[in-house]
């Protein structure tokens, strides 16, 4: 038996889009995610590693390079804000 998706991530990830559960955008995601199990681990992980970051700018300057390799490690380099 194929798991189930966690619609509770789902309806997440569609108010982080701005999308309602009932969209078409957010019921691709609810199709993606039954394709993609592992989506749900990449998310989570990403997340985590975006609130840590948010953490350490608040309470320090963080050099310029492991900001950089952050950014490229999640392919994020193309949003980073200069300065």
């Amino acid at each position: 038996m194929k798991p189930k998706h966690d619609v509770e991530l789902q309806k997440k990830i569609c108010q982080d889009f701005g999308a309602d559960i009932g969209s078409e955008l957010c019921q691709e995601v609810g199709s993606f995610m039954e394709e993609c199990p592992e989506c749900k681990v990449f998310y989570d992980t990403m997340q985590r590693s975006v609130k840590l970051y948010r953490v350490i700018e608040d309470e320090c300057q963080m050099p310029d390079e492991v900001s950089d390799r952050l950014f490229k490690v999640l392919n994020l380099d193309n949003l980073k804000k200069d300065g």
